[in-house]
């Protein structure tokens, strides 16, 4: 029989064995260090670059185009952050060996940096299109907090290199997040109709200071469960951004919010839910000639989509009043109904027997 110290022993040494495999693969063909730029990619280069493909085993990837003035995630036609991948290009292009490792494609796994192939494999492929040609690289591991296990597809040595790369295959984390940011103070009015209960609106009187909000119509002896609920609702649009997005489909929407700015500004919330997933559409119009660009802007950027929010935007975005409202006191329990000859009233049943 083995003794739980045993085990303990085994588990120690298994681990034990593990740590130093990847140390192992790590110093394998590292006795000729060398330093210089992994990639054939200068910075000046990074104009040239018409896509970048990220990705794993597993099936997961993410296709990054470029035109003639955006970067689009092609998984869903639609425009990429162009920031990450401006950065992402930029640390390609300055990824410099550090040290030389493996050559041997037994201890690939160890370091992360194995073709790409087959959902168990750990390694995330990278190919750049550059000037009619494709840079590949494999990328592994991390090491610390400033580098990386990487191959170049083709080559035999894997080396360690900075800077630290963890380029994320799930298209959902190349979108241009942003949808609308509208503080609560250049809101002067909010409609909603809520998924359940009755439309209300919320305004701020005309000279009322910026978080003065009235909610109306309220129900006959109810009130406002906080002060500052209408200014919550107005400041909805704040910082609003996806999670994902998706073509217009055939759900109809079950949830409608639409937000008036105190410059002329219409923007039109219609919300829709597809099992537990939340969307919106988003439509603009203009009540002033100033704003009426701004209003086509916005349409041509948002028109045609349907944008997966947060649970909890979501719900900011459609509240029902009901929400909004001090909660209904408890029931006061009925008092008991006394029997029709009670014991205590012996008078009464003496002058029924006299009968």
């Amino acid at each position: 029989m083995i003794r739980p110290n045993q085990v303990l022993s085994l588990i120690v040494v298994g681990v034990a064995l593990a740590g130093a495999g990847v140390w192992l693969a790590s110093r394998h063909g590292s006795d000729t260090d060398a330093t210089g730029p992994v990639l054939p990619l200068k910075q000046g280069d990074l104009n040239a670059v018409t896509r970048l493909r990220i990705f794993k085993g597993d099936g997961s990837q993410v296709t990054l185009t470029r035109d003639a003035t955006h970067w689009l995630v092609a998984e869903r036609g639609y425009p990429a952050d162009t920031g990450q991948v401006r950065k992402l290009l930029l640390d390609l292009s300055a990824l410099q060996v550090e040290e030389q490792k493996t050559s041997d494609p037994a201890l690939y796994s160890k370091l992360g940096v194995e073709d790409p192939k087959g959902a168990q494999t750990a390694s995330t492929g990278v190919d750049i299109d550059l000037n009619g040609k494709t840079l590949a690289l494999i990328v592994g591991k991390t090491s610390g907090t400033g580098s990386a296990y990487v191959r170049v597809v083709g080559a035999a040595q894997s080396l360690l290199a900075s800077p630290q790369l963890t380029p994320d295959a799930d298209p959902r984390h190349w979108l241009d997040r942003s949808l609308v940011d509208i503080a609560a103070d250049q809101v002067k009015e909010v409609d909603v109709k809520a998924a359940s209960g009755p439309e209300y609106a919320v305004k701020r009187a005309a000279g009322s200071a910026a978080g003065d909000y009235a909610v109306s119509p309220l129900p006959k002896g109810r009130e406002l469960a906080d002060p500052g609920a209408g200014a919550t609702q107005a400041g909805a649009l704040a910082g609003l951004q996806l999670d994902d997005v998706r073509k217009i489909g055939t759900i109809a929407p079950v949830a409608q919010a639409t937000f008036r700015t105190g410059d002329g500004l219409i923007i039109t919330l219609a919300g829709i839910q597809d099992g537990e997933t939340r969307y919106i559409t988003a439509t603009a119009s203009a009540s002033t000639p100033g704003t009426q660009q701004r209003a086509r802007d916005l349409n041509a950027r948002l028109g045609g989509w349907q944008f997966e929010l947060p649970g909890y935007r979501y719900d900011t975005l459609f509240r029902p009043l009901e929400q909004l409202l001090k909660p209904l006191p408890a029931p006061k329990p009925a008092a008991a109904a006394k029997p029709a000859h009670s014991p205590l009233n012996p008078g009464k049943v003496t002058r029924q027997q006299s009968h």
